[in-house]
């Protein structure tokens, strides 16, 4: 199955205390984008459901990883080969998404007592990214929600309001968000071919 690329934390860590120094790029092709669209980090376990045009599978972060029993369940009953084939026709697929929910990391009660999925991003034929507004099409489609839009702002901003911290859009704010992630208005690579997707989190400031 195709598992989701590693999305790297905007900024360099300290060696000894792994807090982040804002400011100092990993990859210097980030400050070149003025504006990133930002959604919220959702703290779970990586889920994938990859459509091959025919018949429908699950996978967690990697192809060993086992997904959760009650999550697997939810999984089957809501993603089905009927919706994903209604969605893709024939063209191969993979919607990502992060499995959250009680039982879930330590938080995961928080969000919500059933596990469930909340998707992040789609692949199409293996190489076509969506963009935020055809990622929500495929969740209208098949009857999933998508990480909630935090904003369109630039990486500095972007970090001040995750050093601060902020209340998680889901079940109201039962929690505090664990951070936010960032893409491109449309798929990114700088010349070694990753793609141009960070991420934020609270803990590490």
């Amino acid at each position: 199955m195709s598992e989701y690329h590693k999305i790297e934390t905007l900024y360099e860590r300290d060696p000894k205390t792994f807090k982040v120094y804002p400011g100092q790029l990993k990859n210097r092709v980030y400050g070149i984008i003025k504006e990133w669209e930002w959604t919220e980090k959702i703290d779970g376990t990586n889920i994938r459901a990859q459509w091959d045009g025919a018949a429908l599978t699950f996978g967690g972060k990697t192809d060993n990883a086992q997904i959760p029993a009650k999550l697997l369940n939810w999984l089957r009953d809501n993603v089905t080969v009927e919706k994903m084939r209604e969605t893709f026709g024939e063209s191969p697929a993979v919607v990502y998404g992060e499995g959250y929910g009680a039982g879930i990391q330590k938080a995961g009660g928080l969000y919500s007592q059933a596990q469930e999925l909340i998707v992040f991003d789609v692949l199409v034929d293996g190489k076509w990214w969506l963009n935020m507004e055809n990622v929500a099409d495929v969740c209208a489609k098949l009857s999933l929600d998508m990480v909630p839009f935090h904003s369109t702002r630039s990486l500095e901003e972007a970090t001040e309001i995750v050093r601060a911290g902020f209340p998680s859009f889901i079940n109201g704010g039962a929690q505090q968000a664990e951070g936010l992630v960032g893409r491109t208005c449309e798929a990114l690579f700088d010349k070694k071919g990753h793609r141009l997707i960070v991420k934020l989190k609270t803990k590490d400031f």
